[in-house]
């Protein structure tokens, strides 16, 4: 699998033999994790104490900022590595855009070690795109990260509950209120017989395909939707 992965990296990369055994990131020695030396694995976890709706570091060990108390986001977690923060504005585009295959485990491996799991979801549902867009694409980043988050956790990988049935403009350049408008009729919802999944996610940016996608998970008979991505962007995810 590493050999595909590093076989697919971009010649930004270098070649596969350039990196194997080597850290990604400052490429010295790795140990234990083929693609992370310990000290870029301990030096990218960000420590903080964040609220669990938003992921909005907290200075007080309380559960929930203040904007989420009063009114909270419809999912009932967020958890994320941190802040798009570097190197992430690097990394993750470079997987997204630039089709760098071999990131896919290595963000995975780092969001892994952020999550609390003593509650697991029974699946992991990636946030799909539309076929044309994978298509044109050639993967789905969200589905890539889950395959490898999969393999980590032990958790199952659903690729089947979501489908995204409406092609929609892209949600970079879109306001909030844009991206919900956008957003209407986007996606469908199969047959399952699920209570708790956690719904997977490259970015959380304004939070309006979360929110739209667990508005709809919770119609379907789901009662708990956690939301997991790399990074989240803004102050305060709505």
């Amino acid at each position: 699998m590493l050999k595909r992965l590093l076989a697919k990296a971009s010649p930004i990369l270098g070649t596969p033999v350039d990196w194997l055994g080597l850290c990604l990131l400052c490429r010295q020695p790795c140990d234990t994790d083929p693609l992370l030396c310990h000290w870029c694995r301990t030096s990218l976890r960000q420590q903080e104490h964040r609220c669990r709706l938003c992921a909005t570091p907290l200075e007080e060990m309380w559960p929930l900022c203040g904007r989420c108390q009063r009114r909270p986001p419809p999912w009932d977690r967020l958890q994320v590595i941190g802040d798009y923060l570097p190197p992430y504005p690097w990394l993750i585009p470079r997987l997204k855009y630039g089709g760098d295959l071999l990131l896919a485990p290595l963000l995975a491996r780092l969001l892994a070690d952020h999550l609390t799991l003593e509650d697991p979801p029974e699946a992991i549902i990636p946030v799909p795109l539309h076929w044309w867009r994978q298509w044109r694409r050639g993967f789905n980043q969200a589905e890539q990260l889950g395959l490898c988050l999969s393999r980590l956790t032990g958790i199952p990988l659903d690729l089947r509950v979501i489908r995204r049935i409406r092609a929609t403009p892209q949600q970079t350049q879109l306001s909030a209120s844009q991206r919900r408008r956008n957003l209407k009729g986007a996606f469908h919802i199969a047959p399952h017989h699920y209570q708790h999944v956690a719904l997977l996610d490259d970015v959380v940016t304004t939070g309006a395909t979360a929110g739209q996608l667990t508005r709809l998970l919770h119609e379907s008979g789901i009662a708990r939707v956690e939301v997991w991505a790399l990074c989240r962007t803004l102050p305060h995810v709505k």
